[in-house]
């Protein structure tokens, strides 16, 4: 059916904001997904039925923030980009998440078929990461130039430096997005193998990953998942509240091992490691300040901006887009970008609606918990520092929670 191949190429492509993109509002995870709506109320009107099924809790959480951005924008400053942000707010909300849901009711799609379709376009950006970076930094060749136009809008680096290489941002516009992505399908990238018991393929996706990461470098895409497997392991261990001798022998173990590598490869400055090192915690602890651009340095500034903005109008924001309006660099933090723009009725809301899919995914059997956490603690850390609330993995997560938990509580009636 041509509908669940659109669906599931929507799927395939939700990370490629940049490869393919033919403007800044038309990159390809919008079209196909356009794509499938025209198919979808095609069938309807051509069959007469519309599929409806159960609306969740979150997804009148959601319902109501789509309203109060709807409000925001009539009371905002409602000027053109005020309109495109409000478009773009409605076309995640109904597009992205709900689209998806009513595909996955009529087509009646299982979670892993989703999961598969994850980990093939997971193993295909890997191998575009790692390949666009070798050939970049050995061969002089771009992969990127070939498929993404650097202009500001589809894209915003043409591979920035670091640690005398030059990053890579995979089919997204820069590394710290794509890492966003990556993570995110990475964790269902594992909850598909665990499924389909394909135990020999952890340490294979592992090592993409770990490769990958190295090639993107971005702060975050490398911190945020020691901070996630950090706290899966100590959520684990509370639930049992039993720790054994040898789990406690492994993790100093491995602590020792790290800090005395790094230790040692900072002393003896080992390929200008003290260097590396200082630049790396610099950025990750916001301590680059903004005398000069940094991106922490510009994340603390425009923070800032933003409570001066919310702090005016602290109910229903300036309206959608008026921090990007205000400054083209926006408030680069999703969450800060609620506040200020929608108000902190909108943020609560949304805030919510994320509490109530981290409750479903706690309730889950452990290895899935697992699996599912990574992708969350990741993906919800990372929106404190990007400011695209529209990027169509993040939404596929939220489905993909709602419809693994459907599936295991249905298994355990």
């Amino acid at each position: 059916m041509m509908i669940k191949k659109l669906f599931y190429l929507f799927i395939f492509f939700a990370p490629f904001t940049s490869f393919f993109a033919i403007s800044a509002w038309l990159r390809l995870p919008v079209v196909i997904n356009q794509l499938l709506f025209i198919f979808l109320l095609v069938g309807a009107f051509q069959h007469g039925k519309l599929s409806t099924k159960k609306i969740f809790k979150e997804d009148i959480l959601l319902l109501v923030f789509l309203a109060l951005v709807v409000v925001s924008f009539l009371l905002g400053f409602k000027e053109i980009r005020s309109f495109n942000h409000t478009l773009a707010y409605t076309n995640s909300i109904f597009f992205y998440f709900f689209l998806s849901k009513y595909s996955i009711n009529l087509l009646s799609i299982k979670s892993i078929e989703i999961a598969k379709i994850i980990y093939q376009s997971f193993l295909v950006i890997s191998l575009i990461i790692i390949s666009d970076f070798l050939v970049k930094n050995y061969f002089d060749f771009s992969i990127r130039d070939i498929f993404s136009e650097v202009d500001g809008k589809i894209s915003n680096m043409d591979y920035f430096v670091r640690f005398n290489y030059f990053r890579v941002g995979g089919v997204a516009e820069e590394p710290g997005t794509m890492a966003l992505f990556y993570n995110i399908y990475f964790g269902i990238s594992w909850y598909y193998l665990y499924q389909k018991s394909k135990t020999t393929n952890y340490i294979w996706i592992v090592i993409l990953f770990i490769v990958s990461q190295f090639a993107m470098m971005s702060n975050a895409g490398i911190t945020l998942p020691l901070i996630a497997v950090s706290l899966i392991f100590l959520i684990n261990k509370l639930k049992k509240l039993t720790i054994t001798n040898n789990q406690i022998f492994w993790v100093f173990s491995i602590l020792l091992f790290l800090i005395s590598s790094i230790v040692v490869f900072i002393f003896f400055d080992v390929g200008n490691s003290a260097q590396i090192a200082e630049e790396f915690l610099n950025k990750t602890f916001f301590n680059e300040g903004h005398e000069k651009y940094s991106s922490s340095g510009q994340r603390l500034k425009q923070w800032g901006r933003s409570i001066h903005n919310f702090l005016k109008h602290p109910i229903f924001g300036s309206g959608p887009g008026y921090g990007v309006n205000e400054d083209p660099e926006g408030y680069l933090s999703v969450y800060f970008t609620i506040l200020a723009d929608i108000g902190l009725i909108g943020l609560v809301c949304f805030l919510l609606f994320q509490k109530v899919l981290i409750e479903k995914v706690m309730s889950l059997s452990t290895p899935i918990r697992n699996f599912l956490l990574f992708s969350v603690i990741t993906a919800f850390l990372h929106l404190i520092i990007v400011s695209d609330f529209y990027h169509a993995p993040i939404w596929i997560l939220f489905v993909m929670i709602q419809l693994i938990y459907k599936e295991q509580k249905s298994i355990e009636v």
